[in-house]
């Protein structure tokens, strides 16, 4: 057991991460794990496939906790915002501007249903796939694709008008086209437009 936790923490940390905004819950999650595998050894059968054994045990206890925070009240942030992140090729005004419309997010989310702001909250700000959101919320993938687009079609309806706001709401149509497939379609903001190129 011990040699198979100092060759393999590093991976099943590695796994834990994308699901959550910090290293140290990926970390929790990693001795979570781990204390898992410590409890469930009887059940692995030698010659079977081992990473794949751990990699569903990873999973499982990343969408357990996730859950658990989905129970909790909502406290949604400007900086947990995946769009509020420093890039190359972005200017100050620019930065700044994302972090105005970040902030316009995390105040504007209430007002859609909760359905919607689960969605949304898991996709870009827990940065879950489709196949763990709709894991987590109990929907098949299509289903989570389709409430993703309705979603941004509402935040873009209750955002500050403006180019800045539909540019926000067209990158994360892209984001999410880029993770699932997510058929683009034209998001309008009361005063303009975005679209992102239709994906089959």
């Amino acid at each position: 057991m011990n040699t198979l936790y100092t060759r393999l923490n590093q991976v099943v940390y590695n796994w834990a991460r994308p699901f959550v905004r910090d290293r140290h819950t990926a970390e929790d999650l990693a001795q979570e794990v781990w204390l898992k595998v410590a409890q469930n050894m009887t059940r692995y059968r030698p010659g079977t496939n081992l990473m794949g054994w751990l990699h569903t045990i990873t999973r499982n206890t990343a969408l357990d906790y996730l859950r658990s925070v989905q129970r909790r009240p909502e406290v949604l942030l400007a900086d947990h915002l995946e769009l509020d992140r420093p890039r190359p090729g972005i200017t100050p005004h620019q930065y700044a501007e994302r972090k105005a419309l970040a902030k316009a997010v995390a105040e504007h989310m209430p007002k859609l249903r909760p359905q919607q702001r689960e969605c949304l909250r898991l996709r870009f700000y827990d940065g879950c796939s489709p196949t763990d959101t709709a894991a987590i919320m109990g929907k098949s993938e299509g289903a989570v694709r389709t409430l993703t687009v309705r979603s941004l079609r509402k935040l873009a309806e209750v955002l500050p008008p403006g180019d800045s706001s539909a540019e926000l709401v067209e990158e994360l149509l892209t984001m999410a086209v880029n993770r699932g497939r997510v058929v683009g379609m034209r998001i309008e903001t009361r005063e303009a437009g975005a679209h992102v190129p239709t994906k089959r």
